[in-house]
């Protein structure tokens, strides 16, 4: 069975799809959310430390006009409010400062800070700002502040510093939980895909196995086949009325393959027929000459005996050249039986002898005694034989050489005809497998004597090679498998 590649089915294709459009979708909405959410969060934690810090500030800022015009006693107050601050759990603050106009420390959540001097960059907008002033010294924290005031009249600056961590953590946690849910989402998703085209592959499938396990010649779908009316049933119906058009197709093919076979037998016996009528006239006039004399009288018994003899030789080559003719003539349907090509080239010779003398064509024969049988139709076999010499023949009407010759090489029997004929021009050699192609003028060839003999070899598992030179000759190469018991019978 063959192993198919999951991700180049249909469902694995589908699948990377869809996930690769989840893990799209789910990013651009985890980050337009995450995004969004972070934002809300920051927006809380600033309007809470704003609210906070505004409103401790006007506690601190009682207390130090309190402190200035004597009613409380100076320190004790602002450092409580800074403690308060710092024990908060609703923010995360990391520091709270009361700064005098000159950026010394007046109170702050460490003690040891205290007295100390703030030159920085941010420390300046903090005490040059009239009113609260957001700001981020780093990713990590917020710093809010206010001025410590009324009207014009300014006593220092409140600021606090709150730890965005708890922040950050927020936002990973809700990373993870896309990534989470994004995760699901394709598993989910991928089951789906998976019931789902179960679904639809499986009459695939089994449209598949059908076409796999389809009996040759069978153009209907097996009994256990259920035809559905949805797009799979109307491709699988498709599919066998393909099946039936291919195979009245064939039978087409096979009707006019049959019908042009036979026209081309009927030419060749009808180039056939000067030289059976030789070969029949011949040995008739001889029968004719010793009835004469035996009609005359007077012989002795040797002459007598002599004239029988001849009259029994004349006999048997009439029969041997009718029946020659009728196995060739015969039409029957392909039967391969094993046969030896050297007796069948030889009887094909026979029945063109009167031709070869006729046109003074010498037959040179380079065949093997041991030449392996081949299993072949013989009648078609007799056909391809029959139209190649004729070629040779039409080649060569003032003379020449025929060489018929056979050899096995790689589990194949080659036979080699080369004539030395008036050969065929360079530009006509593609063509001349062409059925009604011909090089031979009108009315002398039907153009389908090649293209015969190229579908009688092929038929048989062969091939045949044709290469010519004008002026020099024709040669034309058959190639017949060897049956196995042949290979190791001439091994």
């Amino acid at each position: 069975m063959k192993i198919i590649n999951p991700f180049h089915t249909l469902q694995g294709k589908f699948t990377i799809y869809l996930s690769i459009l989840i893990i799209g979708t789910m990013s651009a909405l985890a980050y337009w959310n995450i995004s969004r959410e972070k934002k809300l969060l920051e927006e809380i934690i600033v309007r809470e430390g704003k609210a906070l810090v505004e409103s401790l500030a006007i506690s601190c800022t009682n207390t130090m006009l309190y402190e200035e015009i004597g009613l409380v006693e100076e320190g004790g107050l602002l450092d409580n409010y800074i403690s308060d601050l710092m024990q908060r759990k609703d923010l995360n603050t990391i520091y709270a400062m009361i700064l005098d106009p000159k950026g010394k420390i007046i109170a702050h959540h460490s003690m040891v800070e205290v007295g100390n001097s703030y030159q920085d960059e941010i420390t300046q907008r903090v005490l040059a700002s009239p009113e609260t002033l957001i700001q981020y010294p780093s990713e990590k924290i917020l710093d809010i502040s206010t001025p410590l005031a009324i009207s014009t009249k300014r006593w220092g600056t409140l600021r606090i510093g709150i730890s965005l961590d708890n922040l950050k953590k927020e936002v990973s946690l809700m990373a993870l939980k896309y990534i989470l849910y994004t995760g699901g989402f394709i598993l989910l998703a991928t089951g789906f895909i998976t019931i789902l085209f179960g679904f639809i592959t499986r009459p695939l499938k089994s449209l598949a196995q059908e076409m796999d396990e389809r009996i040759p010649g069978s153009d209907s779908p097996p009994h256990h086949a259920v035809i559905g009316q949805d797009e799979i049933g109307i491709l699988r119906g498709s599919y066998y009325r393909l099946l039936k058009r291919i195979k009245e197709d064939e039978r087409e093919k096979e009707r006019t393959q049959r019908n042009l076979l036979l026209t081309e037998k009927m030419v060749a016996i009808g180039k056939l027929t000067a030289g059976v009528a030789h070969e029949i006239n011949n040995p008739l006039g001889g029968l004719l000459n010793c009835i004469y004399h035996f009609k005359k009288g007077g012989q002795s018994p040797e002459k007598q005996q002599e004239y029988l003899q001849l009259m029994e030789d004349g006999i048997q080559r009439i029969q041997k050249t009718v029946t020659n003719l009728l196995e060739y003539a015969r039409s029957s349907k392909l039967e391969r039986l094993p046969t030896d090509l050297n007796a069948l080239i030889a009887k094909c010779l026979s029945l063109l002898d009167f031709s070869f003398r006729k046109n003074q064509i010498e037959i040179i024969q380079e065949i093997s005694e041991d030449t392996p049988w081949v299993e072949v139709d013989q009648n078609q076999m007799s056909q391809v034989f029959i139209n190649i010499f004729l070629n040779s023949i039409q080649a060569m009407e003032k003379g020449g050489t025929l060489t018929i010759a056979t050899v096995t090489q790689n589990g194949r029997l080659h036979i080699t005809i080369t004539d030395t004929g008036k050969g065929i021009q360079e530009n006509d050699l593609p063509n001349v497998f062409d059925p009604f192609f011909t090089t031979k003028g009108e009315g002398r060839g039907t153009g389908l004597g090649l293209w015969v003999v190229q579908g009688i070899i092929e038929q048989h598992g062969g091939m045949i090679q044709l290469s010519s030179q004008p002026g020099k000759g024709t040669k034309v190469e058959l190639q017949l498998p060897i049956p196995e018991k042949e290979k190791s019978r001439t091994a």
